[in-house]
């Protein structure tokens, strides 16, 4: 029984041991797919101690020449160059087919401010995340970013018929100062990216830069620190087996002192069942000879009272005339 609750905990342990696992190295530091806008100065940070590198690919064939994605390894988190922001500004002209949209995607730190004018054609619509409508003529929004995050504008079309809208993009981007980067990497065509190792001690980062190109895709993959994994589940492992086994003692104990507890019980019980027998017997035997003392000694007094009162050895057998009683035997009674 023992054996096979053991052999059950081993199994079971090996199975939360191999999900923790896969859901550390492919959940929360597997591979990851986004959109680097124009100007994008993006931080990526990952636990050094269960990451040990950074890899970036570019998904589009282009290259690095044609996207200016570029990673920075730095020795621990850069700041922000509040007061020397990237400004750039942006002209675009789109078609929207009846019942479309077009978006494009930004991905602002905070700090930076966003300003769009928009020019709609008479008799068309447009209609952005940022609540503006505009039936037709011109109109123009600006927004001030708190948070670092990747930011949409969307024209949409909810017309039957296509519409011409006239976009001009103005953008004041806070970028990461990566003049102390001691690692800095541009993907090649065809290469197998950018890897930037991280020590599995201190606080570095990594920082994803592009040029001014619209929707590059790139991949970031996490490479896992293997001997950490299989070094605190082989620590864990052996916590467990000892909790285990001090459990085994310690249950074991206790049911020790529990039948302790349960013979020592019926012992008595037996003990007393004994002493209780052994005295009703002793009543029972006392009893029994007072009894049979108490017989023998009225069979004597009996046995006297029908003896001769003169010789006291033969029965009385000799009456007297006329009364009728009888005190002596016919030898006695006839001298």
């Amino acid at each position: 029984m023992a054996a096979a609750a053991t052999s059950c905990f081993v199994v079971v342990l090996a199975l939360c041991l191999l999900v923790s696992m896969a859901l550390m190295a492919g959940h929360y530091y597997g591979r990851a797919e986004l959109v680097a806008g124009p100007g994008c100065s993006r931080l990526v940070r990952a636990n050094p101690l269960f990451v040990q590198d950074i890899t970036m690919r570019a998904a589009e064939e282009e290259g690095s020449g044609a996207s200016g994605l570029v990673l920075y390894g730095l020795a621990e988190i850069p700041g922000l160059l509040d007061d020397v922001p990237a400004v750039w500004s942006e002209a675009r002209r789109v078609v929207l087919p009846a019942n479309s949209h077009k978006e494009w995607v930004y991905f602002l730190n905070s700090g930076s401010q966003i300003e769009v004018n928009c020019s709609v054609e008479p008799g068309t619509g447009l209609t952005n995340p940022l609540r503006i409508t505009i039936a037709q003529g011109t109109g123009a929004v600006r927004q001030s970013i708190n948070s670092s995050d990747d930011y949409y504008v969307t024209v949409s079309n909810l017309r039957d018929q296509d519409t011409t809208v006239t976009l001009d993009f103005r953008i004041s981007a806070v970028l990461y100062n990566t003049s102390g980067a001691e690692y800095a990497c541009s993907p090649s065509p065809g290469s197998s990216g950018c890897t930037y190792r991280l020590p599995i001690l201190g606080e570095n980062v990594a920082v994803l830069s592009s040029g001014l190109k619209q929707g590059v895709k790139v991949e970031l993959s996490y490479g896992p620190r293997w001997i950490v994994y299989f070094v605190g589940s082989a620590i864990l492992a052996v916590s467990l087996l000892l909790l285990y086994e001090v459990l085994s003692v310690l249950l074991g104990f206790c049911c020790a002192v529990v039948a302790d507890q349960r013979t020592t019980t019926a012992t008595t019980t037996a003990s007393l069942l004994e002493c209780k027998e052994e005295e009703e017997g002793g009543s029972r035997g006392s009893s029994f000879e007072s009894v049979s003392s108490h017989d023998g000694e009225a069979g004597d007094e009996e046995e006297g009272r029908r003896l001769c009162v003169v010789c006291c050895d033969a029965r009385r057998d000799c009456f007297f005339m006329p009364c009728g009683h009888s005190a002596t035997c016919h030898a006695c009674g006839t001298k």
